[in-house]
């Protein structure tokens, strides 16, 4: 009985494999090593691919925001430590969360605003934890920048992964709001996953049309099969 007592104080499971590791971690070493990193994406606009290439069907399409960066396939360990962490309250998340900000690189001290995409007031009351807050903090503090909320969701939309791909911008389209003079501004805007890009796509037409002169986006994880 002790042993075990002893077991649960010093040791905690791998949220991949269930294998016993130390206090505080999230993997274990096999785990990490296996995340499902991005390893190919567009040269020209930083979009994930399967492939390598020069350009790829996110250039041709009308988008506003100028470049993605995004280390993960939203599958595996990151898929459910976000759905963990919308769903389940899952606090051991964030510090995994955090950790993540190790594989991100975009160049964030260049920005005059890293700013996370906003969650409605409702649902951020009902779930209390919002992770692309999270993340934009993380990454503000890696670059020591500071995080600024300079967009408001005045919509309160359902979930993009709930509705067919032809209706999601219809979904999100005035579902923002500025709260923050942009104009000339250079903005890093924060998301936790990337469908169809909709979302990201429209709070940068709001940024850019009220003058924003780049938007970047970086979100930890892209759909694979969306």
């Amino acid at each position: 009985m002790n042993h075990c007592l002893l077991n649960e104080i010093f040791y905690s499971e791998c949220a991949g494999c269930d294998t016993k590791i130390e206090p505080g971690k999230y993997l274990c070493r096999q785990c990490l090593g296996a995340l499902p990193l991005v390893v190919e994406t567009c040269e020209a606009c930083g979009y994930p691919l399967e492939v390598s290439a020069s350009c790829c069907r996110n250039c041709s399409s009308s988008k506003f925001f100028d470049y993605l960066f995004i280390p993960f396939w939203y599958k595996g360990v990151i898929k459910e430590a976000l759905k963990n962490l919308k769903f389940r309250y899952g606090y051991r998340e964030i510090n995994f969360l955090k950790y993540l900000t190790n594989f991100v690189e975009c160049r964030a001290g260049d920005y005059d605003f890293i700013t996370p995409v906003p969650s409605h007031f409702i649902r951020k009351f009902r779930r209390f934890i919002h992770p692309a807050d999270i993340i934009a903090s993380n990454i503000a503090e890696k670059y020591g920048k500071k995080k600024v909320e300079i967009l408001k969701r005045r919509k309160y939309t359902k979930y993009q992964w709930q509705l067919k791909k032809n209706m999601r911008h219809v979904n999100v389209r005035k579902a923002f709001e500025l709260r923050k003079e942009v104009k000339g501004s250079k903005i890093l805007l924060v998301d936790d996953i990337m469908t169809t890009g909709n979302t990201l796509n429209e709070c940068a037409k709001l940024l850019k049309s009220n003058g924003a002169c780049i938007v970047d986006c970086l979100v930890l994880s892209k759909g694979i099969f969306v």
